[in-house]
């Protein structure tokens, strides 16, 4: 079994066979079933979910497993379904020729796989706190270990495009204030930098998805991390005398109605749900059955109510020197 795979504690009396998305397991009479342990001390076990140990309250919200891994590609499915391209940057020539990318906080680097095989001339490096498990990456595609808030450990001026995609859930404010200059400091004059990050607020909700979306906010606010973060990039990358800001829009996602990006944007609803429902449960004081019942209902409302929400991106080019 890999690291990212859960399996429930459990002592079984007699042969039977369990089943999940990742695993079938026969069990003989009177062997103990229990939890895997990650091989790295920095993990942890909660509530059928794998979490990161860390003092830092925002990197614990979300969890690190083959769900989580699942969850993320869903999201990235949705970025390319609502904006077709995969960047906004015009920088489609250099990237032909051959350039240096940098993604940073990756994930499992859904976004620069597929860039780096459709551009086999440029070479993509992605960082994050957590490694997940990669199957073949392309040759020209490189994953490093590296903790964003403290710093990149690249020189300035190294790459010639920067992005960060997703990053609302994982960040602090003060992880946002850290990890924005040094994105600005490894990109070289001329190149661009891009953000594309979910916006915090959904739009005409139900009853039981605004009180979810009202807790949920509680929740955030104690650990610092900011919902409106999406809206407030590009004055935050106006700020740098050194950047000149290009461009921000945002496209608007249907939730569960008008088509394909509609029941695209609910799976990445419903997956959110369940993400982070161990830390909502555990802040709310509400057992898990309580919290299946509230969201199954507030997913059924986004399709009576229409809601939907944005995605923003910002892009923003260093100044030459």
């Amino acid at each position: 079994m890999g690291p990212f795979s859960v399996l429930s504690k459990a002592t079984q009396h007699t042969k039977s066979t369990y089943s999940s998305k990742s695993a079938k397991v026969i069990v003989d009479i009177d062997e103990p079933l229990v939890e895997p342990k990650f091989p790295i001390k920095q993990y942890e076990y909660i509530e059928g979910r794998n979490y990161r140990q860390t003092k830092k309250p925002s990197e614990q919200f979300l969890p690190c497993d083959d769900e989580e891994i699942e969850r993320l590609q869903i999201n990235h499915l949705l970025f390319k379904s609502l904006f077709i391209t995969p960047y906004f940057s015009p920088i489609q020539d250099q990237l032909r020729k051959g350039i240096k990318v940098l993604d940073v906080s990756a994930g499992p680097g859904w976004w620069i796989m597929d860039m780096a095989k459709q551009y086999p001339k440029s070479h993509f490096t992605a960082v994050d706190a957590v490694i997940y498990p990669i199957s073949c990456p392309p040759a020209n595609c490189h994953f490093r270990l590296m903790d964003m808030s403290t710093g990149l450990a690249f020189p300035d001026n190294t790459f010639d495009y920067v992005t960060q995609h997703d990053c609302l859930f994982r960040y602090s404010q003060q992880d946002w204030e850290a990890v924005i200059p040094e994105i600005v400091r490894v990109t070289k004059p001329g190149g661009f930098i891009e953000f594309v990050e979910l916006g915090g607020s959904i739009q005409d909700v139900g009853p039981n998805l605004s009180i979810w979306m009202m807790r949920l906010t509680v929740s955030l606010q104690t650990r610092n991390i900011n919902l409106k973060i999406a809206s407030q990039l590009e004055s935050m990358i106006q700020s740098f005398d050194n950047v000149r800001h290009i461009e921000s829009s945002h496209r608007s996602a249907p939730i569960g109605w008008y088509g394909r990006n509609g029941d695209i944007m609910l799976e990445c609803i419903q997956r959110l749900f369940d993400s982070i429902k161990p830390k909502l449960c555990e802040d709310w004081s509400m057992n898990l059955a309580k919290y299946d019942k509230m969201v199954e209902a507030a997913a059924a409302e986004c399709r009576d109510f229409k809601s939907w929400c944005n995605i923003h991106y910002t892009i923003a080019q260093k100044k030459k020197k």
